[in-house]
């Protein structure tokens, strides 16, 4: 009968690249292949359990047989039973981490390579088993539907991030965070235990960090989560970790090294890997309050924008750093340790004399690449122990070594992964915009439907990309409550994207699933938050040979109702009722909106939609727009592609300078109206032109002014705003359309499309 399992397993992983069976089975991550048969297995405690592990398997069957403890009220025996339960080493599985689930209606098979396959075998089981079982809901019996998978993960690293630093939180709420990493195959638990604010990890050699460093009085952070406290408790800061002295408020806590190998220890259990994060040479104050010889003024503060770093010229500073790394390493056995590496603050380095000494001696010629030398130093140590060193993407400026592991967090700078992966480093995949997850505004879809990598990015080079992580950081999130609420469901969206390969994305699919899983975290005791938007996103697809431009429409919600308009009009159920792509030709104004019970629910989607005489034209550019936001590039100003709300999407390009550019219609037309949408946000810097001026010519040379527009949007104005400037050309002929917008705030223009008819 073995022989017969090792041909089920061979069928299972030859059959993985066909496409994938969609059913009523609500498993997330979905596996690389699953499909149902007939019938039903019936888990009762007469079911055999029945053990081929060679050996290797011994934690995992401990944790299904606590899994069945949960479900059955009791563990499975070895005595032959009507049904059973086999766990089945095979050496045919090849990839990490992949196993296969054949159940019939006599029988369940759990099959994998290594011990980790084996352990989400057994989680996926655990997902076929009802959400009551998480709360400890036992029955005498529970059907199971009949079906094979064969399942291996897209990426090895899937990770999500914790900041301990800016609010402290609970070994107990560490552990249910692992646990519940574990269940949807996230494999990396990325810890960042020290930061300004806080240092939360004993150091035998210095406890001043923890009995100094670990607490603080209230700051601007505590401040914020106060005040909002008073709309929702769940803000409060924990009183657990708040301690009086002299009268007066003290917020901290640490972990001691007992604990943490404790927690490293109830990690490797579930196969997730603690990765350390010992934020240097900036982000220190915590450890320069206590040390104040570690930075180059002798004390800890502010400088303009971050707090002041290391000394990196002292060996003072790299004997604390090793005699620190030293305690770390002894603590946390994971490949990888993370020493942070981002927004260092330079100014006291360039006030510093032995910094400038240090540079001349050894032959560093700015200050970006003396922090090279600094993270280069470091991280020799590091690997002499074995380790392999994560940085922050902002490291790369410093120059290092290709064989650091490089987190890519500033999706606003241009070209990081790019960057990254040509100077040989591997690349994880850590975007603010999707994956930071401490941001409200953080949609499922964006997470789900992220892209991996732009135009630009080598294509020889995609092996480079290690995996995905989303980040949770903590200035506003004082409580366990509030950091469930920020996590899930999205990290079950991250899961998925990280662990199915992209051909068996389907999102329409996921919203389903993810609904059903809600269920189990509810039953877990996880604070989700979950509330389906009703806001529309739209999708549009050039057809320059049609003339035309499709429009499709995304929505968090599951199979919404949608009825729009092409007239700018607000739409009704009497409207064009959405069933899929539509296309304009010309120019539309679309207005949709998602209909419940026949009623319009808010907000409305407006959209201005155009194919007009220069889609598709080049344009020349006598000022270049800021790298940081290309959109695309040359051509996106007459792609027909309009930008959403946040100019990080990619379609709406910046600019620092003026906007100064000419569009070759290709030959002489006549020309009525010209319009162009620029954005404001005053917060990060964005403003409207002070006015927007049309030029026109045939020969490309001799230009004349027909269009002069006044900006009439303050400058106070906070809120995001959009305003198309648009006018007449007059019936005037041109080939050649020159477009310059005064940027007189010396801040940032953004602009999506020049639409010329």
């Amino acid at each position: 009968m073995k022989y017969i399992y090792f041909l089920v397993v061979l069928a299972l992983v030859a059959s993985a690249c066909s496409q994938p069976e969609r059913t009523n089975v609500t498993l997330v991550p979905y596996p690389a292949q699953l499909k149902t048969g007939k019938g039903q297995f019936k888990l009762n405690p007469g079911t055999q359990f029945v053990v081929n592990d060679n050996g290797k398997f011994g934690n995992e069957v401990d944790f299904l047989q606590a899994l069945m403890r949960r479900a059955l009220g009791q563990e499975l025996s070895e005595d032959k039973g009507g049904s059973s339960i086999e766990v089945l080493q095979s050496d045919t599985f090849s990839v990490p981490e992949s196993y296969a689930i054949q159940i019939t209606s006599g029988k369940i098979l759990l099959a994998a390579g290594d011990s980790t396959g084996m352990f989400y075998a057994m989680e996926t089981l655990r997902q076929l088993l009802p959400p009551s079982v998480e709360a400890g809901e036992s029955a005498a019996e529970f059907a199971l539907p009949a079906l094979s998978i064969y399942d291996k993960p897209r990426f090895e690293w899937r990770g999500m991030h914790l900041d301990v630093s800016r609010h402290f939180f609970s070994i107990d709420y560490l552990e249910r965070y692992i646990d519940r990493l574990a269940l949807y195959k996230l494999n990396k638990l990325h810890l960042h235990l020290t930061d300004d604010q806080g240092w939360r990890m004993e150091i035998k050699t210095y406890p001043g960090l923890t009995a100094q460093g670990a607490w603080r009085r209230f700051n601007g952070q505590d401040s914020v989560c106060i005040a909002k406290s008073k709309e929702d408790s769940i803000y409060a800061l924990d009183p657990a970790h708040i301690e009086m002295r002299d009268g007066i408020p003290y917020y901290g806590g640490f972990y001691t090294q007992d604990q943490l190998r404790e927690l490293v220890r109830y990690a490797q259990e579930r196969h997730v890997e603690i990765i350390p994060e010992i934020d240097m040479p900036g982000h220190m104050m915590a450890a320069i309050d206590v040390f104040p010889s570690l930075a180059t003024t002798g004390k800890a503060a502010w400088g303009n924008v971050f707090s002041t770093p290391l000394n990196p010229v002292s060996e003072d500073t790299y004997t604390f750093v090793e005699n620190v790394l030293n305690e770390v390493v002894d603590i946390f056995p994971s490949k990888y340790i993370h020493i942070g590496a981002d927004e260092v603050e330079k100014i006291s380095w360039e006030e510093s004399q032995a910094c400038r000494m240090f540079m001349i001696e050894h032959g560093i010629t700015d200050y970006n690449h003396l922090q090279g030398y600094f993270v280069g130093r470091v991280a020799k140590f590091l690997q002499a122990k074995g380790k392999e060193v994560v940085v922050w993407d902002d490291a790369l400026e410093g120059g290092i070594d290709s064989s650091l592991h490089v987190m890519y967090w500033r999706n606003w700078v241009a070209n990081v992964p790019e960057n990254v992966v040509n100077n040989g480093n591997d690349l994880i995949l850590a975007p603010g915009d999707p994956l930071y997850f401490s941001r409200p505004d953080t949609r499922l879809f964006s997470v789900y439907n992220m892209k991996l990598y732009g135009p630009k990015f080598p294509l020889d080079k995609v092996d480079q990309i290690k995996g995905l992580q989303a980040c949770v950081w903590a200035e506003t999130v004082p409580s366990e409550m509030v950091a469930d609420q920020l996590i899930f469901p999205r990290a079950l969206a991250l899961a998925e994207r990280a662990w199915t390969d992209s051909s068996r994305l389907n999102w329409d699919d996921f919203k389903v699933r993810v609904s059903e899983q809600l269920k189990r975290l509810a039953s877990m005791g996880v604070n989700y938050y979950y509330k389906p938007t009703a806001e529309l996103l739209t999708f549009m697809d050039v057809d320059t040979i049609q003339h035309q431009i499709g429009i499709t429409f995304e929505s968090e919600i599951s199979q919404p109702t949608i009825y729009y308009t092409t007239d700018g009009s607000l739409p009704t159920t009497e409207s064009h009722l959405y069933t899929g792509q539509f296309f304009v030709t010309g120019s539309a104004a679309i207005c949709a909106a998602v209909f419940k019970d026949g009623q319009l629910t808010e907000p409305v989607l407006h959209k201005q939609v155009d194919y007009h005489k220069a889609l598709g034209k080049p344009v020349s550019y006598q000022l270049p727009w800021n790298t940081a936001y290309p959109a695309g590039d040359a051509g996106a100003l007459t792609d027909g592609l309009r930008g959403g709300d946040s100019y990080n999407d990619g379609l709406w390009q910046g600019f620092t300078n003026d906007l100064d550019v000419t569009v070759d219609l290709g030959k002489t037309e006549t020309l009525n109206a010209f319009s162009a949408t620029f954005m404001q946000l005053a917060g990060p810097g964005v403003f409207m032109p002070d006015y927007v001026e049309v030029a026109l010519s045939e020969d490309g040379l001799n230009f004349k002014s027909v269009l002069h527009i006044e900006n009439d949007i303050s400058a106070e104005n906070k809120e995001q705003v959009f305003k198309n400037f648009e006018g007449s050309l007059q019936g005037e002929k041109a080939r050649y359309v020159k477009v310059f917008a005064r940027n007189g705030k010396k801040a940032f223009l953004f602009t999506d499309e020049l639409v010329i008819n």
